[in-house]
């Protein structure tokens, strides 16, 4: 039986700069969608699903953030580089919080609370989120081996096969967690590539990361004005 998670790390350091000009004002996870800001309504779901212990890994108008922690009683850290530096140099400057196996999230994500219940119920220590093909521009297409991660890429040429799109949620346990950092002490690129690059290149080195794949899952992430006009007009109605 996999150990019961009860931390999420939330990314949230992005500039958001192809939502300009909503994020010159907020953080792309206050983007509002429906009833809610994106990042409320995450920490309402996994709040809602046993999640006690939630940390934001910060950046752009952090300040936000941090008012945000203060209410709903959550942890954040800065990753003072974030201008300059990959999602995955965030993840790791957030060590000294990181104790525990978690649910690792971004903050741009509007999402069927099934995702954070899929991944809590698996019973492997360390599980990729994906889901069938969304055509949603701009997407991160999963190649997998006998149920395992092999690669990913947003140019499908660079996999050996195209089996599903990448969601951007994902349960981490410590030990994989150290493996990555390691690689960001020992990796040329370790500054400016994103976390799931990382993790890419852990499972191509023998690294066990289960795919966890739903379907037809609701969800999108919103990076751009496209991207909002689909969570308001198709995702935000399944949900």
């Amino acid at each position: 039986m996999s150990k019961r998670i009860e931390t999420a790390v939330i990314l949230a350091a992005g500039r958001g700069t192809r939502l300009q000009p909503y994020t010159h004002d907020i953080p792309k996870g206050f983007m509002q969608v429906g009833d809610e800001k994106l990042i409320e309504r995450s920490i309402r779901l996994l709040k809602e699903n046993g999640i006690k212990n939630i940390i934001i890994g910060t950046g752009h108008l952090h300040e936000q953030y941090e008012d945000l922690a203060l209410k709903e009683d959550l942890k954040t850290y800065l990753s003072p580089d974030f201008a300059t530096t990959g999602s995955f140099h965030t993840l790791c400057f957030g060590r000294e919080l990181i104790k525990e196996d978690f649910l690792l999230l971004e903050s741009d994500l509007l999402y069927h609370e099934a995702a954070i219940q899929s991944l809590l119920e698996d019973q492997s220590d360390d599980v990729i989120l994906c889901s069938g093909f969304t055509k949603s521009n701009d997407e991160v297409y999963v190649s997998v081996q006998n149920g395992l991660l092999q690669n990913l890429s947003k140019k499908q040429e660079e996999l050996n096969s195209v089996d599903a799109e990448l969601v951007g949620i994902w349960k981490i346990s410590q030990k994989l967690y150290h493996q990555l950092l390691k690689q960001h002490v020992t990796s040329s690129d370790a500054l400016t590539k994103d976390y799931e690059k990382a993790i890419a290149e852990e499972a191509q080195n023998g690294y066990r990361v289960t795919v966890k794949k739903l379907e037809n899952l609701a969800w999108c992430e919103i990076d751009n004005e496209e991207h909002l006009e689909r969570a308001k007009n198709l995702i935000l109605p399944r949900l």
